[in-house]
């Protein structure tokens, strides 16, 4: 008997459950992954590919070394799939749940496969603190408001999923050649590498499992402790930078949450000093389980009033939006870092987010789209959530009359402007004052040589005049918001 680990999100060895549990049987194991192109995340030539790309080489390596081996299959996935449990007589496929698409879909073709071939079809809910079916409120409903669910999952820290560090012995991995067809890197995910802009983004990243415990370690021991303090300032950049490792299960979630429960018991971290951040990883659970309990918020509102919202048609003000000229200084530094580093500051996805949802009155799926192309760590659960709450439309959503004026978040969070000096070098010489908006003080402008219009955008929308149309815009809803 052959038994398949099908690997969708989880490219690590440490803290792999599938691959544990396989091991322990007598049965042969295949450890796989179905790169499928017409299934991917912002498309063939986004950031997560990119990312999808160096991760699983680096994976491949590391198996390699130790022994094993991962079959990588590129093509229609029910077709490779169907055809690898027919060639090789598995009766056992084990894989980790993951919400969103494109894995649903995967997921779905599976258990439909597995069914007609009678497959025995193990989903595993490892990627998650807890699973989304055991945890709900006293009602017996899942949580829609964050501090609650927050709550409620630190009070059950002991159920939580517990995954065991250790690597399996991975030789049994390989007692079945792999066939030549699944050796190597897809050729498109390799072409993808070669790529000038590819290699100018990768130069920011070490991608690998080593690499995201090699920052985890960092970060807990040497920064942690500022987190609560430094987040919110662009400049600083306090965050943890594990976010795309943690998209890609390079690291999880629940091995993160044992790390620092670890190290809390052994006196090296405070507990009061790494709250506020593993706060944040309980964000992104909040996230998945909404995604689990209500699928449909992948392309509707949360809010069904919302579907009556007159989003304005991409036009003009798109294109400047995502090519970062919009000619207000802090939404253009966040844009290009976005395009250069392939990951942007959290205030500045907030700043971004609202700009184009409230001010350029564009659908939140324009910017949630964008952020699938750009983004290495473009999870599809953060990313919903994160664009209709900003967009005011989903769940615990921001206040529909709640707009971030950028040039005030901007003097509040960048007073110095290093931050947008660092992104939009041609408007450096601005004073302080100036930098952040540059068209309250032209003659400063014209004295350093910087021409609105020419050498740096003007505005590409008035704030106060676009924020009245948005309050209109909502307030002219069938059923009123509040």
């Amino acid at each position: 008997m052959t038994t398949l680990v099908w690997c969708q999100r989880e490219l690590r060895l440490q803290h792999h459950l599938g691959l544990q549990m396989a091991l322990k049987q007598p049965d042969l194991v295949i450890f796989s992954y179905f790169h499928d192109p017409k299934l991917t995340i912002g498309g063939t030539e986004s950031a997560n590919s990119l990312w999808l790309a160096k991760s699983l080489q680096a994976l491949q390596t590391d198996i390699q070394n130790l022994g094993g081996a991962i079959w990588i299959h590129e093509g229609d996935f029910a077709e490779q799939f169907t055809q690898l449990l027919k060639t090789h007589n598995i009766t056992e496929v084990i894989y980790s749940f993951q919400p969103g698409e494109p894995f649903v879909t995967q997921q779905n073709l599976a258990l439909q496969i597995c069914q007609t071939h009678q497959v025995k079809l193990t989903p595993l809910y490892s990627e998650f603190l807890i699973e989304p079916s055991r945890f709900s409120n006293q009602q017996g409903k899942p949580y829609l408001v964050f501090t609650p669910f927050y709550k409620a999952l630190m009070q059950r820290q002991d159920q939580c999923h517990t995954l065991d560090a250790a690597i399996p012995d991975l030789k049994a991995t390989a007692q079945i050649p792999v066939p030549e067809s699944a050796k190597h890197l897809p050729q498109s995910l390799q072409a993808l590498l070669q790529k000038p802009w590819a290699q100018k983004l990768l130069a920011h990243w070490d991608i690998s499992e080593a690499a995201a415990w090699q920052q985890a370690d960092s970060f807990l021991a040497n920064s942690v402790q500022n987190y609560d303090t430094d987040r919110d300032f662009p400049a600083i950049d306090a965050s943890s930078r594990l976010s795309p490792y943690l998209q890609f299960g390079q690291i999880s979630v629940s091995g993160l949450f044992t790390e620092c429960q670890a190290r809390i018991a052994n006196g090296s971290l405070k507990a009061e000093a790494v709250q506020p951040w593993m706060r944040q990883l309980v964000w992104k659970e909040f996230a998945r389980h909404l995604l689990c309990w209500f699928p449909h918020a992948e392309t509707q509102p949360f809010q069904a009033k919302y579907n009556a919202m007159d989003w304005a048609d991409a036009d003009e003000n798109t294109q400047a939006w995502q090519l970062s000229q919009t000619g207000i200084p802090i939404i253009d530094a966040g844009m290009r870092e976005l395009w250069a580093t392939g990951t942007m500051h959290n205030r500045l996805r907030m700043l971004v987010a609202s700009l184009l949802t409230k001010n350029l009155h564009q659908h939140w799926l324009l910017g949630k789209n964008w952020f699938d192309f750009t983004l290495f760590d473009a999870d599809p659960a953060n990313n919903v959530m994160g664009w209709q709450w900003v967009a005011g439309c989903g769940v615990d959503a921001a206040p529909y009359y709640r707009l971030f004026n950028p040039v005030t978040q901007s003097v509040k969070f960048d007073a110095e402007g290093l931050y947008i000096r660092r992104w939009v070098p041609e408007l450096k010489n601005l004073s302080n004052k100036a930098i952040h908006a540059p068209w309250e003080h032209t003659q400063e402008c014209q004295m350093k040589g910087i021409i609105l219009g020419k050498t740096y955008p003007k505005p590409i929308v008035n704030l106060a005049e676009s924020r009245q149309d948005h309050l209109a815009r909502v307030q002219s809803l069938k059923t009123p918001i509040c």
